[in-house]
């Protein structure tokens, strides 16, 4: 053999010795995206050795279904191992029909909770219809599911004494040294039981529960857990008010950096089981420094200097300011028709659905002149 022919195959070996290790590196991450469905959830999570697991299936809208069918689309995905359906709210189930329709289904993992929905009875009978697996976990159900294990912390077998939030299933995924933590819209009477049950458990990154109502996350829950990452999912201008300003803080306030569908859309969290970044369509100063953000808009130049005047903008104008919708935009409008200019820039905060968080975010962008 002569020598031009070895050292070409000396450097083939090395060329694919480093895809493979290319390849094995980037084959052991762990992907979550939290998909941007307006008021509702759904999660995709990629398994580092290619198990899919949807959480939770968007509202019932046939544009969040086409949503979230697209995305999947987009990142690959052609069969669903597992759908955990965390509780029968609409916001929740809604779309899983549509997904059930586009993509092979392992799986259905269900909280077992009766509800007279329309919409939770289409769901129950499409997955009859495709004959799919339906399990109901219940505290203690441990799943391994290629590199991950996921343990099941809620409900146990009384579901009778949960409400349909309450009885949602809660789960913490374990990848290498990493937790986290989904927590379906569980409220703050079941938070405590969880903490008194798991008085160690910590969570990396939580999907924050009931898209940051006041209802849930409370002091005592958030302080314990101790999570680096904290991501809400929400719709921008919902009539819930949700998430609520003091919950955001408090996540805050215990070191965590918060993340959001309604002001960045699209989130995903990559993890190799010690460490995590996070990517996001679009970025907003909500998120504290230190944040491993990853977003082209990151350094975006701020164009608008001009004040908004508030008592003469239209809504479309109004609509400029954080947090404030089409509906929002509206009750401002409506507000000084009924009680005259605003005096002071205090004053809107007198509107419905402008809180102190949402005030303190613009009001040195606003005016009354």
């Amino acid at each position: 053999m002569d020598k031009k022919k070895i050292v070409f195959l000396a450097l083939t070996a090395v060329l694919l010795l480093l895809f493979s290790l290319t390849f094995n590196i980037t084959a052991q991450n762990l992907k979550i995206h939290f998909i941007d469905v307006g008021q509702g959830d759904s999660i995709l999570i990629e398994e580092p050795g290619g198990h899919n697991i949807l959480v939770d299936g968007g509202d019932r809208a046939d544009i969040i279904a086409a949503q979230i069918i697209n995305y999947l689309k987009d990142q690959k995905i052609k069969k669903l191992d597992y759908i955990i359906s965390t509780h029968p709210h609409a916001d929740h189930i809604g779309g899983l029909v549509d997904i059930m329709d586009s993509f092979e289904v392992g799986s259905v993992l269900d909280s077992g909770k009766i509800h007279s929905s329309k919409t939770y009875e289409n769901y129950l009978i499409k997955i009859d219809q495709e004959n799919i697996s339906f399990d109901t976990p219940r505290q203690g159900d441990k799943f391994k599911i290629g590199e991950v294990e996921i343990h099941f912390l809620h409900p146990d077998q009384s579901l009778d004494q949960y409400d349909l939030n309450n009885s949602s299933l809660v789960f913490v995924l374990k990848y290498g040294q990493q937790n986290f933590l989904f927590t379906g819209d569980i409220e703050k009477e079941v938070e405590k039981e969880l903490l008194t049950e798991n008085p160690k458990l910590k969570a990396d990154i939580i999907k924050v529960p009931h898209h940051g109502s006041d209802t849930s996350s409370s002091a005592a829950w958030v302080k314990s857990l101790e999570p680096k990452t904290a991501v809400i999912q929400v719709g921008g201008d919902n009539s819930y008010g949700h998430p609520k300003s003091k919950i955001i803080k408090l996540y805050q306030t215990e070191g965590a950096n918060v993340f959001r569908n309604d002001l960045n859309g699209n989130i995903v969290i990559t993890a190799d089981g010690r460490n995590h970044t996070v990517k996001v369509d679009r970025s907003s100063d909500n998120i504290m420094v230190g944040a491993e953000l990853d977003s082209k808009n990151d350094n975006a130049p701020k164009t608008e200097t001009a004040l908004i005047n508030i008592n003469s903008a239209e809504a479309a104008v109004l609509e400029k300011l954080w947090g404030i919708g089409p509906a929002t935009a509206k009750k401002i409008i409506k507000y000084r028709n009924n009680h005259g200019p605003f005096k002071k820039l205090e004053e809107i905060k007198n509107v419905d659905g402008i809180d102190d968080y949402k005030f303190e975010r613009w009001q040195d962008k606003i005016t009354i002149n």
